[in-house]
């Protein structure tokens, strides 16, 4: 019997078609089921499994559901006085021993429910706190070693809530101590705290080393739900209903940093579920005037939390993001529901391993590398994702997995492995980039690779530089790029830079975020129009849209010797490459230009041998913008114009 493909629909997306029906509208479900977890919905789409459909590949190992499970209950049931313990005391964690829960604790105290704050000066480092079930209100200052248990007895768990009383943090350091590593927080429900906009609840300072794991975490507004250090470890937890992010990886302090990137390096992040969040609508308002939008907040009314404030959408939320890593796993884990993207690698990242998560139902994309290095994409199940962003941005696609100024530059000696040693079990893709082996079913589009041909470190639109050739202790930094940029220059001949000026550099490709060496092969790729809302040319013309291009540079360097010059280096010369793919219904691609009046460009135009052409370097190509190709792409790749009746669907490993 052909197994149920499981919908995903649990908030209300969509508001209601206007005239007839175009798609089914799911019935949003109340807040407080959202909470305890939410049940999928089977839809009319029947699967007869991975392997059924012709040109299917292996679906990944599939993440638990974790939100409402049993991973999330406590072993530790002591409900009795507060206090000091010893290890082996019945109902609570062992510690102080090898072998026992924390090997490396030297004392244990229970703290009891009700109102109580503790600085750090009233804890104790490499202590084992236990919290009694119930409510605790207030925050909590770490320091170095401790832990911060929570119990499940008679059915009631331990619970630190803000209450929304005025508390930014619940658990974090206190930043003047500096830098509070090896803290663990386990079996807790963390909810009701007020962290401002980039902000987040626990670890707000970056801390290294801690482990946050089997832990419910939300409820938190406006900003995030925690924040991952260097070092830190993020296992089987429910990060959902945050106001921006379930969380972010960034550096606040000056601890932590990697040697190259500046940020958080050596983080895992493994068996989480992170679901609907960006309550409080970071992502702003969208326009589409072909289905009646105008202002509309993509979050539907019984989710907006009413503690957000006034927030002005700033385009940055979703699942989560990562801020100038290096050596980051993303592993097993399953992100849906978020407004906004569903991961989001922005700024200088390096050497990001994805593989083997359920990404579904996020209305942005499902993976977002911009302007970085080194990534792995491999064994990825995507399904339904950027509905509402590409509804709110019909002019520019919206795939499954957008890549924006990324890639494995080989110039300059390219992007080292993470050097830091705690990264030597961290994945590293020096030589090329891969996007592989996933599978991808009825979302916006498939697969985009995009430069912005005006993007760089003299743009005066980001804040760093590139990490080739040494980063900021390289020749290429915002003030020599903004010095030489204006001199520099390229051989159309190769479309490499030439080299020039004082100190002589390739100032050209130096200051430019490239998306270089990203190979896109053994997808697969099932679409069709009918189950993807409003996908249709008058609402949503690249709908279903997979290519590689960029926009007209009108900007020096970079529009000299014309406008059409990053377009052809990003198109022909970055070895960006896809391959060995399958196509299941209408899939299209774009190329060479964003404006190309021949996009979408026809299969044939898009696997045609580039020599065959004249790799749009003709003057008429130049001054239209449109070019035909032939672009070379997709060899031994399959095409079918109509969709397969069963796609592929994950079956999640349920908890029970």
């Amino acid at each position: 019997m052909a197994a149920k493909r499981r919908s995903w629909h649990c908030p209300g997306l969509w508001p209601a078609p206007r005239g007839p029906a175009k798609a089914a509208v799911a019935v949003p479900l109340v807040l407080m089921v959202l909470v305890a977890g939410c049940d999928p919905l089977s839809s009319s789409h029947a699967s007869a499994g991975p392997g059924a459909h012709s040109g299917s590949v292996a679906l990944p190992a599939q993440p638990p559901q974790v939100c409402g499970s049993q991973v999330l209950n406590s072993p530790y049931s002591y409900d009795g006085a507060a206090g000091r313990f010893k290890s082996g005391a019945p109902g609570l964690p062992t510690y102080g021993k090898p072998g026992s829960d924390f090997p490396d604790a030297t004392a244990g105290v229970v703290l009891p429910a009700g109102p109580h704050s503790y600085a750090s000066y009233e804890l104790d480092p490499k202590t084992v706190y236990y919290l009694l079930p119930g409510v605790h209100v207030g925050a909590l200052q770490a320091d170095t070693g401790d832990a911060f248990v929570g119990g499940l007895a008679d059915g009631v768990r331990s619970v630190l809530s803000g209450n929304y009383s005025g508390y930014s943090t619940a658990i974090d350091s206190n930043y003047s101590d500096g830098d509070q590593l090896g803290v663990t927080i386990e079996y807790l429900t963390i909810e009701k705290f007020q962290p401002n906009g980039n902000a987040a609840a626990i670890n707000n300072g970056s801390n290294t080393d801690w482990t946050i794991r089997n832990d419910t975490i939300t409820l938190n507004v406006p900003g995030a739900g925690l924040i991952a250090g260097a070092g830190n470890t993020l296992r089987q937890d429910c990060m959902t209903l945050n106001g921006q992010y379930g969380f972010q990886s960034s550096d606040v302090g000056t601890w932590g940093k990697d040697s190259l990137t500046g940020g958080p390096y050596d983080v895992t992040v493994e068996d989480n579920e992170i679901s609907y969040n960006d309550t409080c609508d970071f992502e702003g308002l969208m326009t589409n005037s072909a289905i009646g939008w105008s202002g509309y907040d993509p979050v539907p009314a019984q989710y907006r939390n009413p503690r957000c404030g006034k927030v002005v959408g700033d385009g940055n939320q979703g699942g989560f993001k990562l801020w100038e890593t290096n050596g980051v796993t993303i592993k097993d884990n399953y992100i849906h529901n978020n407004w906004g993207p569903g991961i989001w690698a922005d700024t200088d990242n390096a050497n990001t391993t994805y593989v083997g998560n359920v990404i579904t139902d996020n209305d942005g994309q499902a993976i977002i590398e911009e302007i970085s290095y080194n990534f792995s994409i491999v064994d990825n199940y995507l399904a339904d994702n950027g509905w509402a962003v590409g509804l709110g941005n019909p002019g520019f696609p919206t795939p499954a997995i957008y890549v924006s100024e990324s890639g494995s530059t080989t110039r300059f000696g390219g992007i080292p492995a993470c050097k830091e040693s705690s990264c030597a079990g961290q994945g590293s893709y020096p030589d090329q980039s891969v996007i592989k082996g996933n599978t991808m079913v009825d979302n916006g589009g498939g697969v985009l690779l995009w430069q912005n041909s005006d993007r760089h470190c003299a743009s005066g639109f980001d804040s760093v530089c590139t990490l080739v050739d040494g980063g900021s202790a390289g020749p290429f930094t915002l003030a020599s790029c903004h010095s030489h940029l204006p001199a520099a220059s390229i051989d159309t001949s190769t479309y490499a830079g030439v080299v020039g000026g004082s100190p002589a550099e390739d100032w050209w490709d130096g200051c430019l975020w490239q998306t270089a060496n990203v190979s896109v092969t053994g997808n697969t790729i099932d679409f069709d129009r009918a189950d993807v809302p409003y996908c249709d040319h008058d609402d949503w013309s690249d709908c279903g849209a997979n290519g590689i291009f960029s926009e007209y540079s009108v900007a020096p360097p970079y529009n000299s010797p014309g406008g059409w010059v990053i377009l052809s280096q990003l198109t022909f010369f970055q070895n960006d490459k896809w391959s060995g793919n399958v196509y299941n219904g209408p899939s299209t691609f774009y190329a060479w230009n964003q404006g190309n009046g021949d996009n979408p460009v026809t299969w044939a135009e898009w696997t045609g041998s580039v020599a065959a052409g004249d790799k749009c370097s003709g003057s008429e190509e130049h001054e239209s913008g449109g070019c035909a190709g032939p672009f070379g792409q997709d060899a031994g790749s399959v095409y079918r114009s109509k969709p397969v009746a069963t796609a592929p669907s994950p079956a999640l490993n349920l908890v029970p």
